[in-house]
């Protein structure tokens, strides 16, 4: 059956996706505020010709890490909340949007110092990709472990919704050029541009699969030389060799 998306569903998706980007917005507030003196390049923004300190790459490092993985462990979280019959293993997803943000930080790491030695002002382009990264992956994840069989729908939706954030934060950038308040803002957008256009993309495809009764984007649907294949049912769960044996243990 295709997905269908109430619009009282709609707007609580919309409230959760802005409300985990906030929450990530108040880290990056707490620690700017925290350190303040060692993080006045980043706030004031940046010069071509000032010297950055290895300890200043580190603090912009963590915070963009912590205000990240937090706001995309709590995104998500609320997110599958608002849908409980479709994300079934919400768990699951984020234990790997935990292990998946740290792997992103680490091969981050020379991404930041390698910014920093070209101009320093490209550390803020390096913070954007940081965020879009993470939360694309994270909302990738949800939709693909939690959602299986509508995961292209939700691969469709979050590409989506990255384009559109990155476009108006970009367009924020053109109007603010001060680094500090395009990072605080951009969890919420990002955040909350994957919940509205992933709901819309949800809610549109759902209306089209439906009039045309075909659900061309569900996971078991075959196309080309794939058609008249069977499809494994990642729901079944495996049985033993020995079914007897197997039986006189979950009676015993």
């Amino acid at each position: 059956m295709a997905p269908r998306l109430p619009f009282t569903t709609f707007v609580l998706k919309l409230l959760a996706g802005i409300g985990g980007g906030v929450v990530g917005s108040l880290v990056i507030l707490a620690i700017s505020l925290v350190a303040s003196s060692i993080l006045t390049p980043f706030s004031e923004g940046f010069a071509e010709t000032e010297y950055i300190s290895p300890i200043f790459i580190f603090i912009i490092m963590m915070m963009v890490f912590l205000s990240s993985t937090g706001s995309n462990l709590l995104s998500t979280f609320l997110l599958a909340m608002t849908e409980n019959e479709k994300y079934k293993r919400t768990s699951s997803a984020i234990y790997q949007i935990f292990i998946v943000s740290i792997i992103i930080f680490i091969l981050m790491v020379p991404v930041y110092f390698i910014t920093a030695s070209i101009n320093p002002a490209v550390i803020a382009y390096a913070m954007g990709l940081h965020i879009l990264v993470t939360a694309q992956v994270s909302a990738l994840i949800l939709e693909i472990v939690s959602n299986y069989r509508y995961a292209l729908v939700g691969v469709y939706g979050v590409t989506f919704s990255i384009l559109v954030s990155a476009a108006v934060i970009f367009g924020i950038a053109n109007f603010i050029a001060n680094p500090a308040i395009i990072l605080f803002l951009s969890l919420p957008i990002v955040w909350g541009s994957i919940a509205f256009t992933q709901s819309m993309v949800t809610g549109i495809y759902g209306w089209f699969a439906r009039t045309y009764d075909k659900d061309f984007l569900a996971t078991n649907t075959l196309y080309g030389n794939d058609y008249g294949k069977q499809v494994e049912d990642t729901d079944e769960e495996p049985k033993a060799k020995d079914e007897k044996g197997a039986d006189f243990l979950r009676n015993n």
